[in-house]
């Protein structure tokens, strides 16, 4: 019996097949003019108007090449055909800046070169001889028009359409070829580690079943597990077997990044070829020194794309790209070293990056996520975090002191525009008055006032004009463009906003004032961009309880899967406690906090070694430090302060592997809360005072009003689950390997409570409920006992 292969068909416009083929110059501004934009398609429906009866308008036409390997359909839309009995013309319509009449002398070779592709595949469709062939420009603002007429025969547009076509099939054949080494290595490749450790199977299988069925999984995997890998290797094996085409590994977290691309590299130890790039945020691999980026005169930005051709053959021999690599190949051939790493992520099998590439509608990336739903795998790590990441990528602000910044500047140059800043600031003031008469400074509404959003617009396409008419770098445009940019991205988010916003504005300090459109439930908006891949995996050590998380990111179009697994280590290296007898609210924590400070003095004497003491805030960290003297612990302390920059952290950090024990007293939720991998002796115990609870405020009120309003789970869904998964978090920090050993304890009342008792993961269910503080010791002391007998 002979199995005939089902030959893969690839798609491609004639833009894009330019685009690919041919693309010269430099790199934009990254402005583009909404106004020019729109000037253009006004343009073009003109001069359509103004054709003949002959004239047919937006014609398609495609063409479908089969090659052994393949088949190619290249298609497209032209502007206009002008047909009579004699000739056959084929318009394409340009509009631009500069002199009609120039362009047309010497116009571009990228529409030069789409009109001769859609001169070819008319010629061919038709069995034509020849074909005329017009180029119109049309100057923006003066309506003049220039022609660039010429005859071709079609053996001419044969031989230039198939150039193009030639190198692009050469660029489908080395992917093709290189997808062949890849999936046989894939094919061949085993798990990279002796063996699986306790549940890890379980979800490598479950993960490969969802990528294959093309399905949405929630995983809860405690630390241990070995999460990256198991999400990992079964979703390569899925993309060796065509399942997919790409994927993205998503990651907020620089050890995220660390542990993946180690995985990818003990993969590669044993045999798979594969390619994989890590993205960097734009502001920390520029080479520019200061925050400016003029695309018109870096030097890594003119020319781009004819160093990127001669680069490219060069940079596909590499097959792991990090930050330096990236750095170091742009400052090789003079490339932006961003816009280098996202064009080699197109020749790249595993993306590694933050979720604003796939999600943000400020930055995501087009490239991908513009064409539809695609043959993509979503890895998302850290899960627990993606509600309020959205959240905050789909709420958007305006302040007051930026709007009178702008018009400051503006004012003497640019009159016109400063009026409508003014008239946004008049605005402002009357709903400041508003917000003085309302409590806490704050007042909401369902609705975004008309008067506002409509001299937000008025401002944008004021300012859109006047930017695409001044295009030299200056401190004015620089400014203006800031503000500009806020505004957009206001109006844009202005677009989403339904029942699930409320607009608000707040009196801030320092005669501040801040509107903002808040979107308090983004799980609809959510549940359409997860749709740009064909399955996802969302996983944490704290995605817990597995429903909560399922119900405030997808809606019910929405139905995924779901795993919770065990703990792959010992119960026994893992000592959990509840002092059950302090309270530790904000109305009754002060008179508890000589009691803290004991409590915290004994967990740490009870066996030398480093702590961290992880409380609910600032103030009150301070005063439990104030009432700890240095007598009373034998321990170095530490302590957290605002603000700290990554050097700061790490130093700090750095000091858990020194000689000397310590403590580190940290705020819960913060940079030591989570993202941090303390293993061995760095750290034998945690204590974390009160449930984490988030400080009362208007937008958390604003949650929880609008989740009363669904199903009267406003303070579990707002307040409640964000604080206890900062306490799951902490705890996670203590045991790291199967070697580990150490204990966890929980100080409050509230512990103790049922509805915070269902919310214990399943490796919390032997903890112990002490009343006091000899209790207390007198069960650490077994505790550490038994682990010095193990």
């Amino acid at each position: 019996m002979i199995t005939l292969a089902i030959k893969r068909t690839y798609k491609i416009s004639v833009r894009d097949l330019i685009g690919v083929c041919l693309k010269q110059g430099s790199l934009g501004s990254g402005y583009l003019s909404r106004t020019r934009a729109l000037d253009g398609i006004r343009e073009h429906t003109r001069i359509q108007g103004l054709r003949p009866e002959c004239y047919k308008k937006e014609v398609p036409v495609s063409i479908h090449l089969d090659n052994i390997k393949f088949d190619l359909k290249i298609f497209g839309r032209i502007d206009g055909i002008f047909e009579s009995e004699d000739f056959i013309t084929i318009e394409e319509i340009k509009t631009c800046q500069q002199q009609a009449g120039m362009m047309a002398d010497n116009p571009s070779p990228l529409h030069m070169a789409q009109l001769k592709c859609y001169g070819h595949m008319i010629a061919q469709q038709r069995n034509l001889d020849s074909v005329f062939l017009q180029l119109t420009y049309v100057r923006i603002g003066t309506q003049t028009s220039a022609e660039n007429k010429a005859q071709y025969t079609a053996a001419e547009l044969k031989n230039f359409f198939d150039s193009f076509v030639k190198k692009y099939i050469q660029i489908l054949l080395d992917q093709i070829n290189w997808q062949k080494v890849r999936n046989d290595s894939i094919n061949d490749i085993v798990f990279p580690y002796e063996h699986f450790r306790k549940s890890q199977r379980q979800l490598a299988e479950s993960v490969y079943k969802i990528v294959k069925n093309k399905k949405i999984l929630f995983a809860r995997a405690p630390t241990g597990t070995g999460k990256t890998i198991a999400t990992l290797f079964p979703t390569i094996k899925s993309l060796g077997l065509g399942y997919i085409d790409k994927i993205f590994y998503l990651t907020a977290k620089t050890i995220g990044r660390t542990v993946a691309l180690k995985a990818l590299e003990d993969l590669k130890a044993v045999g798979l070829k594969l390619k994989s790039i890590v993205l960097t945020a734009k502001q920390k691999i520029c080479f520019t020194s200061d925050d400016s980026c003029d695309m018109e005169t870096c030097q890594y930005a003119l020319n781009y794309y004819g160093k990127l051709s001669k680069a490219m053959s060069d940079i596909s021999v590499y097959d792991t790209f990090d930050q330096v690599l990236v750095e170091t190949l742009a400052q090789k051939y003079e490339l932006c070293p961003f816009e280098l790493s996202l064009d080699i992520s197109l020749i790249c099998d595993v993306i590694i990056c933050d979720l604003n590439y796939c999600f943000d509608p400020r930055v995501y990336l087009k490239r991908y996520f513009d064409h539809g739903r695609q043959k993509i795998t979503f890895l998302i790590d850290e899960a627990h975090n993606l509600h309020d990441r959205l959240r905050s990528m789909y709420s958007a602000a305006l302040f007051k002191t930026d709007v009178l910044k702008t018009q400051k500047l503006i004012r003497e140059d640019i009159p016109d525009l400063s009026k409508s800043l003014v008239a946004i600031n008049k605005l402002m003031i009357k709903m400041k008055l508003q917000c003085k008469e309302d409590h806490d400074h704050f007042f909401e509404s369902d609705e975004i006032p008309e008067d506002l959003l409509s001299e937000i617009r008025t401002f944008s396409g004021k300012a859109d004009l006047w930017l695409d008419r001044n295009s030299e770098d200056s401190d004015i445009r620089r400014g203006l463009l800031d503000f500009f940019f806020q505004a957009n991205i206001f109006i844009n988010i202005a677009g989403y906003f339904d029942t699930n916003y409320k607009f608000y504005v707040q009196s801030i300090k320092g005669n501040d004032l801040i509107v903002r459109l808040f979107c308090m439930d983004p799980s609809p908006i959510f549940s359409d961009l997860i749709k740009r891949g064909c399955s996802s995996i969302l996983f944490s050590a704290t995605l817990s309880p597995i429903d909560f998380h399922q119900e405030i990111l997808f809606n019910d179009t929405i139905q995924p899967y779901s795993i919770d697994l065990p703990s792959p280590f010992p119960k026994e290296n893992f000592g959990l406690f509840l002092h059950q007898s302090i309270k530790t609210s904000y109305r009754d924590r002060h008179r508890y906090y000589n009691k803290i400070a004991a409590l915290i003095c004994d967990v740490i004497n009870s066996k030398n070694g480093n702590y961290m003491i992880y409380l609910p805030s600032y103030a009150f960290l301070n005063s439990i430090i104030e009432l700890i003297d240095k007598n009373d612990i034998e321990n170095n302390i530490l302590i957290q302060y605002p603000n700290m920059t990554e050097p700061e952290r790490q130093d700090f950090l750095d000091i858990f592997s020194s000689e000397d024990a310590v403590a580190g007293f940290v705020v819960m939720g913060g940079i030591f809360g989570e993202g941090i991998d303390l293993t061995g002796d760095q750290l034998i115990g945690a204590v974390i005072v009160s449930p984490g609870i988030p400080q009362i405020c208007p937008e958390r009120n604003l949650i929880k009003n609008y989740y009363d309003q669904q199903d009267h789970s406003g303070f579990y869904k707002s307040y409640q689950m964000p604080g206890f998964n900062r306490v799951m978090q902490a705890a996670g920090r203590v045991i790291r390997t199967d070697k580990d050993k150490g204990i966890v304890v929980l100080v409050g009342e509230r512990f103790n409570r049922r509805d915070y008792k269902v919310l214990f993961p399943y490796e919390w269910e032997d903890v112990c409920v002490v009343s006091d503080t000899a209790n207390l010791k007198s069960n650490l002391n077994k505790f550490w006992h038994k682990q010095n007998q193990s």
